[in-house]
């Protein structure tokens, strides 16, 4: 039997065959539990998770079979074992059995042996399937999560080059020369990134400053950025890869790289309550004036992605644990700039 132990819920009025099953059961380590009556079905299982239903035909109100039909129907119920307890022939519960998706039957008198053996078995392979459909489902996920960073990846090569060609039509020979080494390293690091899932914070800070000193570059020095670390026991924790940058660059593109002023761009790195929390902050333009210098409503590819593969992951977390908040600054009732609050768990492996 699995390591962990296996719930199994008994529908049966027949105390005597409560008993039977208990004794049985238990004594293989079944954690069992009984209601005498179909119409708490649904209730029972509302409060607590089972791994097999032991379902009589002869209940008293609604029948098993009316009942397993409604568990096939149920939206959350439908793919939960059944075996059918009856006391008919032999041929007629065989077809009325499978016919309504119970995955086995025992008849009555039950046979000690017979019960120990279909409910292990039953139980065995409902849980091998469950975790095949896991594996195929993390492996899906992951082959999704790649293929969008991929897709992250000639983005950002696109508009380094970009910059690479501003320098060489300007005939600044030094800059292209040094741009093209710092990119080259910057382009290793981030290949290597994209082959795994998750990497260490300092390497993920390590990637952002040298892009942030490459982008500043290429602005001809228009703004200025920080990174201020507030964690203290940082070596162990890990990111995944590329997932500040989009919203960096989001900053840098859409809002400071169209002020008046000297911009200033700061990633603040904290932990609180078992979260790691990336704020990024900007004096740029703001959203709404982004928005209006952007008339075909054109969203960049990064952006697109980045969200994406928040829902993946947080698909793969199995609930919202990655999360991001963006909110205006707005300072004399004017935009002054933009704050992105970006959470996710401290224990990533």
């Amino acid at each position: 039997m699995p390591n962990k132990i296996a719930k199994i819920l008994v529908v049966d009025d027949n105390r005597q065959v409560l008993e039977q099953v208990n004794h049985i059961l238990a004594e293989e380590g079944f954690e069992i539990s009984f209601i005498p009556k179909g119409e708490f079905l649904f209730q029972r299982l509302d409060r607590q998770e089972f791994d097999l239903v032991l379902l009589d035909v002869n209940l008293p109100g609604i029948s098993g079979y009316d009942l397993l039909q409604e568990i096939r129907k149920h939206p959350k119920y439908h793919n939960l074992p059944v075996i059918i307890i009856t006391g008919e022939d032999e041929d007629t519960t065989l077809t009325k059995c499978f016919a309504l998706g119970a995955q086995d039957y025992i008849r009555k008198p039950i046979n000690h042996l017979v019960l120990k053996v279909r409910v292990s078995s039953v139980i065995s392979a409902s849980r091998f399937h469950l975790n095949q459909i896991k594996n195929e489902r993390e492996e899906a996920l992951q082959a999704r999560m790649k293929m969008l960073s991929s897709q992250m990846n000639p983005h950002f090569i696109f508009n380094a080059l970009s910059s690479i060609q501003e320098f060489i039509l300007s005939n600044e020979t030094d800059k292209a020369i040094d741009y093209v080494s710092e990119f080259a390293g910057l382009m290793r690091q981030n290949l290597e990134n994209s082959l795994v899932p998750y990497i260490t914070l300092a390497d993920e800070l390590q990637f952002l400053e040298t892009y942030l000193s490459l982008e500043r570059t290429r602005f001809n020095n228009s703004f200025e950025f920080e990174i201020v670390l507030e964690i203290d026991e940082f070596q162990d924790i890990m990111v995944p890869p590329m997932i500040i940058q989009p919203y960096l660059e989001n900053a840098i593109i859409h809002g400071l790289r169209k002020v008046d002023r000297i911009g200033k761009l700061t990633l603040l790195v904290k932990e609180q309550n078992n979260r790691i929390q990336c704020i990024i902050t900007d004096n740029g333009i703001g959203r709404k004036q982004a928005e209006l210098d952007n008339p075909r409503k054109h969203r960049s590819i990064a952006m697109s992605n980045i969200e994406a593969r928040l829902e993946l992951l947080n698909l793969d977390a199995k609930m919202k644990e990655f999360k991001v908040v963006i909110e205006d600054i707005v300072e004399n009732d004017s935009p002054a700039g933009t704050i992105v609050s970006l959470c996710f768990p401290n224990d990533l492996h």
